[in-house]
């Protein structure tokens, strides 16, 4: 029996020591990603992390996109289970207001509990599935779809181009936020203002493509 239960410890242990270095990996991969890019080398994410072992990203995760994707996971719950609270709070006018869709988004970005995730996201983006999870999984979707009834235009192709360029300002826009948080000389920027920024850029009327002048006889 004895023996049993100190079996059950050591598995036990085993198990804790993984999950560690697993989150360290992760904390590692999300600082220099951010500050060195998507191509940072594996050695050096594995060395931040205090792992002596150069192949440790590849043992836990396999390869770079799984640890990436592992990142991303792991921020994401927290931030759909806000977004879905927001949702739920708002009323049949607010359900269509540019400024409160458009929170739904920003804030629990911005609200995340990590010094270096906006910027690391805004590197790892294009390289991420456009829609990670399914639309009745993820408030994402549902968000960018009603926004998209704010452009405009009916064109549906070019609704959705302007909402893709909305969220690729808003992430840009936060990791420089993220940015102004890390200097002591430079305040962030007010969340509101980003949210005004991106709303202006989702209603601007779309300019028709001018014509090409007749050229006189």
């Amino acid at each position: 029996m004895l023996k049993n239960v100190k079996t059950r410890l050591v598995s036990l242990l085993s198990v804790t020591r993984g999950s560690r270095a697993k989150a360290e990996l992760l904390d590692a991969a999300e600082r220099l990603i951010a500050e060195h890019g998507y191509d940072v080398p594996l050695r050096e994410i594995a060395l931040a992390a205090g792992q002596r072992n150069n192949s440790a990203v590849n043992y836990h995760f396999r390869n770079r996109q799984e640890l990436v994707d592992a990142v991303v996971a792991r921020r994401l719950l927290p931030m759909e289970i806000e977004r879905e609270q927001m949702l739920s709070e708002l009323g049949d006018r607010d359900s269509a207001d540019v400024h409160a869709l458009l929170r739904v988004l920003v804030l629990p970005l911005v609200n995340v509990e990590a010094t270096h995730y906006a910027r690391f996201l805004d590197v790892v983006r294009p390289r991420l599935p456009a829609e990670p999870q399914r639309a009745g999984e993820s408030a994402w979707p549902r968000v960018l779809d009603a926004l998209s009834h704010a452009v405009p235009t009916s064109d549906r192709r070019l609704q959705h181009r302007r909402v893709s360029a909305v969220a690729t300002a808003m992430f840009a826009l936060i990791a420089e936020r993220e940015r102004q948080s890390q200097d002591a000389d430079r305040t962030p920027e007010d969340p509101e203002e980003i949210v005004g920024m991106l709303a202006a850029m989702l209603t601007a009327p779309l300019i028709a493509p001018a014509c090409p002048s007749p050229r006189g006889g």
